[in-house]
C-alpha cells in the first residue's frame, strides 16, 4: 500500500485509461453494463447494532437518517455534517467507508459508488492493502462538506478528512505498520467530481487530493 491516497486519488487524471492489474478480488464484482449500475452497495453504518435497518442504495441515501458515525472493524469514522443534505454530500462519506469496508471486510460495495471508468482506480485502491496484508485501525472524521457546484450531470464536492488519530496495522498481528504513510499526519482536501447516471444516481467519476486544503 505505502501511500493512502495514490490510488484513491491519482489526481485530477483526465481519465482511468487501461485497468492496472489488481489482485483484490475478494467477492465477484457485479457486471458493468450500461449506465445504470446495480445499486448494491450498502450505505454507512450507524454506531448501533447489527439488528438495525437494512442499508440504502446510494439512490435512496438521503432519504434516511444521517449517522453520527460509522464502525468499520476496528476503525470508527465521525461526520460532521453540514446543516442542508443532500444525496451529492453523502456520496463521498458513503464511498469512504464503503472503501474501507472492501480493505476490512472483504465487500465489493464500494464499487457501486464510483463510474464504470473508474473501476480499475477503486479496485487498485483496495489492492494496494490487501496485497501488503494490510488493513486500518483507530478513528477518522469527515468534515466541512460542501457542494462547490452542480452543472446539468456534473457536479464538484469538497470533503475535508482528518485521520491524524488512524493508523495503518498489520492485518495478521494488529500492529501498525513502520513508516506510517505521510497522509495521516495533517488533514487533507478530498474533491470529488460526480457524475449522474442515467438511473439518476450520483457516482464518483474522479477523486482530487489536496494536502493544503484543510488547515
Amino acid at each position: 500500500m505505502r501511500k493512502m491516497t495514490v490510488g484513491l486519488v491519482l489526481l485530477m487524471l483526465a481519465g482511468c485509461g487501461q485497468a492496472a492489474e489488481r489482485t483484490y478480488q475478494p467477492q465477484e464484482a457485479a457486471p458493468a453494463t450500461g449506465e445504470a449500475q446495480k445499486e448494491t452497495a450498502p450505505a454507512m453504518d450507524e454506531a448501533a447494532p447489527e439488528t438495525s435497518a437494512p442499508s440504502e442504495s446510494p439512490s435512496v441515501a438521503a432519504r434516511a437518517p444521517r449517522p453520527a458515525s460509522a464502525q468499520v472493524g476496528d476503525l470508527k469514522v465521525r461526520f460532521d455534517w453540514p446543516e442542508k443534505d443532500t444525496a451529492l454530500l453523502r456520496l463521498f462519506p458513503e464511498y469512504y467507508v464503503a472503501m474501507y469496508r472492501a480493505v476490512i471486510e472483504g465487500d465489493n460495495g464500494f464499487l457501486d459508488h464510483v463510474v464504470l471508468d473508474y473501476r480499475p482506480r477503486a479496485l487498485q485502491w483496495a489492492s494496494e492493502f490487501t496485497d501488503a496484508g494490510e488493513v486500518v485501525a483507530g478513528r477518522s472524521r469527515l468534515y466541512r462538506m460542501k457542494v462547490n457546484a452542480v452543472v446539468g450531470k456534473g457536479a464538484e464536492v469538497d470533503t475535508c478528512v482528518d485521520e491524524r488519530a488512524m493508523k495503518v496495522v498489520s492485518a495478521d498481528t494488529g500492529e501498525p505498520v513502520k513508516p506510517q504513510p505521510t497522509e495521516l499526519r495533517r488533514p487533507y482536501l478530498q474533491r470529488i467530481f460526480a457524475h449522474k447516471d442515467g438511473d439518476g444516481v450520483w457516482r464518483i467519476k474522479l477523486i482530487g487530493y489536496d494536502p493544503e486544503g484543510c488547515p
